[in-house]
């Protein structure tokens, strides 16, 4: 996209219009149509590279003038023509999605049900709201941080067929602040201290903290610079937006305040972690240094960006005597000197960005992203930020965790209209889970009307698992209308609790968390039956596929999660009522419903840890960045911190390897103590002492049970570093553990 200014950009869109009338694969075809020579060869190579099987078949043409991509048949290939390849691209996706029935996620591809469809009539694409954006900081770290330059080819080539625009880009941050702070001179065994592993990249540009995972080799810092350089290359190829980090006076929390001509106001702590420091945006020295940092951004990154993030006092921080209507000015003074016409781009969360920030932001060069963690059905609303324009994101994840959650009713009947949105964001802090939910956000992105569900449906089974099938779609439809229909407010999934923290009181994993139960367990147990069901119909066509298989898998899971509740209380009756043998039996039945998952688990390696952690390694340079890149990762999943705190389990994952060797071992740790303290051979709180606490999140109180306990403390340290059996590849058939897992007992 060339620069331009938001007012240009956010102009008026015309209505959807799509006739479809289709018929397969044209046998006729001449030598000159398949050597045409594209007009958008980025496109082209797109389609090569995804879809090779159509390469010769698909033709694209740029006519600026267009009002909405379309797609034409002629002879034995498509033609598309949009206004520009990033249109272009998406109009492909549409075709891949809803006529060809080709499908790509995070959690398998599938086209084996796909034809190469020759439209009869001109087929207009719906168009999309202009400012599509990916990624949470988080996404970056809790899913991102093991992406290697080929599993970013096909992120971002996924994105662009799918619509988005607009992305944030961190990766290589790390040498910008490395050459940034040399040339302040910050002394270069702090810089070391400063800079964290990618891991924990998110939090240190967010504000949060310094250093934690590091120091990092000179080789991982050099990698990443080389892979940000790519990714956003790329991005500009594909016709999208990177958005890099913007300056807004970040310095590290100890930078001394000698030679520089203005106030360094300190951070204080986020979650035990130093912050790092802020210069204050007013003082006199905040546009020259503002100016070095561009320099060396757009140095690392070959390229100066349109569009920039960066906030201010995420998540708290001290903002002193700061006139933050000057501040806001400050930063884009800076931001446009660095790259004129280019747009702020600020999170909305919490209190943040405070109204009086606003005030200073300007409005032709500024958007919002309006983080929405309520995804119940009735919770669209416009927002108001000073009347400066805004994305509306959904907020479907938190810190990565495992579980069927997601926003149906709402992401169906989303409008521009209803919520005042400029596009829409794809913001949960983790990815790579809810293929369904996910998919359901790509058609709101290229739909500006109301979704119709039996339509989308028919649509998603088709490419998905390569055929429609009744009981696929009863089992669809009870998932929209339980797991993915929240009554209220919440931070994602329900938590498995056997992922918890051992208690008999557990009622989630992490601090934050909602326990509320709003969905009817028996249905999500129908919904897993229906999918078993359809699979012993329709034979290895559907079976043998990694969607299924997946799917299948994830619905047991879920099955097992929802269970271990009940089970949960059964164990705590028996304690309560003194009842060793009952306690053991009832304890052990909780501890199989743990090895269940992880058997079920192993059989899709989108569930395997080693699966996982593999990317984190074939990014390591020397064996030294391999050991620190698996441990950060692994760490981040347990302990999140170093020692045991508030942020435990914040980020805990359902894979195979987690529930076998870490959450088991746990709860059987945890079991042994309360049988010790039946049979009197230990003493009473040989379990732990459980103590209810409250902590705040953006505000609003939470409380939670703090459990202390060494010998748990001790298994929560150890995983991080302990020596266990990694799968890289999946193990077992589905069929048969569903089958075993869903006959009545």
């Amino acid at each position: 996209m060339q620069k331009q200014t938001l007012a240009l950009l956010l102009c008026a869109l015309t209505a959807p219009v799509m006739l479809v009338s289709c018929k397969p694969n044209a046998t006729a075809s001449t030598q000159q149509e398949e050597n045409t020579v594209s007009e958008a060869p980025a496109a082209a190579a797109l389609v090569q590279r995804m879809t090779p099987q159509f390469a010769k078949r698909v033709h694209f043409k740029l006519n600026a003038e267009a009002a909405a991509p379309t797609i034409t048949g002629m002879g034995n290939r498509i033609t598309i023509t949009a206004s520009n390849e990033n249109e272009c691209i998406r109009a492909y996706g549409y075709y891949l999605r809803n006529i060809a029935h080709v499908h790509f996620s995070w959690n398998g591809d599938n086209s084996s049900g796909a034809q190469f469809i020759i439209p009869t009539q001109t087929v207009t694409v719906p168009q999309a709201l202009p400012f599509n954006y990916a990624y949470n900081y988080c996404t970056l770290s809790y899913t991102g941080a093991h992406w290697d330059k080929a599993r970013w080819e096909r992120e971002l080539d996924m994105l662009a067929l799918n619509g988005f625009r607009y992305v944030l880009v961190t990766s290589g941050l790390e040498k910008v602040w490395q050459q940034f702070l040399r040339e302040l001179g910050y002394p270069e065994e702090k810089i070391a201290q400063f800079i964290p592993n990618p891991a924990y990249a998110a939090w240190w540009n967010m504000g949060n903290l310094e250093g934690e995972g590091g120091p990092v080799s000179q080789s991982l810092i050099d990698a990443e610079a080389e892979l940000g350089k790519f990714i956003t290359h790329r991005l500009k190829e594909l016709g999208m937006e990177p958005v890099l980090q913007g300056y807004v006076g970040f310095v590290p929390h100890d930078l001394p305040q000698a030679g520089i001509n203005g106030t360094i106001l300190g951070q204080g702590k986020w979650c035990g972690y130093n912050r790092p420091a802020v210069l204050q945006p007013t003082s006199e020295a905040f546009s020259g240094i503002a100016a070095l940092w561009y320099k060396h951004l757009h140095d690392v990154y070959g390229t100066t960006a349109n569009v920039y993030g960066g906030d201010l006092f995420h998540e708290g921080g001290n903002k002193g005597n700061t006139d933050l209507t000057q501040a806001a000015k400050a930063v884009q003074q800076a931001m446009q000197a660095a790259s004129k016409d280019s747009i702020w781009l600020l999170q909305a969360w919490g209190g943040n960005p405070d109204k009086r920030l606003l005030n200073g932001c300007s409005a032709e060069h500024t958007v919002i992203l309006a983080l929405n963690k309520n995804l119940s059905p009735n919770s669209p609303k416009k927002f108001n930020y000073n009347n400066l324009p805004y994305v509306w994101c959904e907020l479907a994840n938190f810190g990565g965790n495992t579980g069927m959650y997601g926003g149906a009713e709402i992401l169906e009947k989303l409008s521009s209209e209803q919520t005042n949105t400029i596009g829409i964001g794809l913001i949960s802090e983790g990815l790579e889970t809810n293929p369904l939910y996910y998919a359901l956000l790509y058609e709101r992105i290229n739909n500006r009307g109301e979704i119709n569900r039996s339509q989308f449906l028919q649509h998603y089974m088709q490419a998905r698992y390569g055929c429609t099938h009744e009981k696929l779609n009863q089992a669809l439809e009870l998932i929209m209308n339980g797991l993915y229909k929240p009554d209220k407010i919440r931070e994602g999934c329900l938590e498995n609790i056997m992922c918890a923290r051992p208690n008999l009181d557990a009622k989630k994993a992490s601090t934050w968390s909602n326990p509320h139960m709003y969905y009817n367990p028996q249905e999500v147990e129908q919904a897993a039956r229906l999918m078993l069901q359809a699979g012993e119909e329709v034979g290895k066509s559907l079976t043998e596929l990694e969607t299924y298989q997946y799917d299948l898998a994830d619905l047991c899971r879920q099955v097992l999660a929802d269970r271990a509740r009940p089970q949960l209380a059964r164990c705590k009756d028996a304690y309560n009522s003194k009842n060793t043998s009952l306690f053991k039996t009832e304890s052990e039945n909780f501890l199989n419903l743990i090895r269940s998952t992880a058997e079920v688990l192993r059989t899709s390696e989108y569930f395997l840890l080693g699966a996982y952690l593999e990317g984190a390694e074939n990014r390591a340079v020397t064996p030294e960045d391999k050991k620190a890149n698996t441990q950060a990762l692994r760490r981040l999943m347990t302990t999140w911190r170093p020692d045991v705190g508030v942020l435990n389990d914040y980020a805990h994952r359902q894979y195979a390897e987690l529930m076998q060797h870490h959450y088991l071992e746990r709860w059987k740790a945890y079991f042994e103590l309360c049988s010790a303290m039946l049979e009197g051979s230990a003493g009473a709180d040989a379990a732990g002492t459980a103590e209810k606490q409250v902590t705040t999140n953006n505000g609003e109180a939470v409380e939670y049970v703090n459990i202390k306990n060494p010998k748990l403390d001790a298994i929560d340290t150890a995983f991080a570093t302990a020596k266990v059996p990694m799968l890289k590849k999946p193990v077992g058939n589905v069929m048969e553990l569903a089958r075993k897992i869903l006959t009545p007992q």
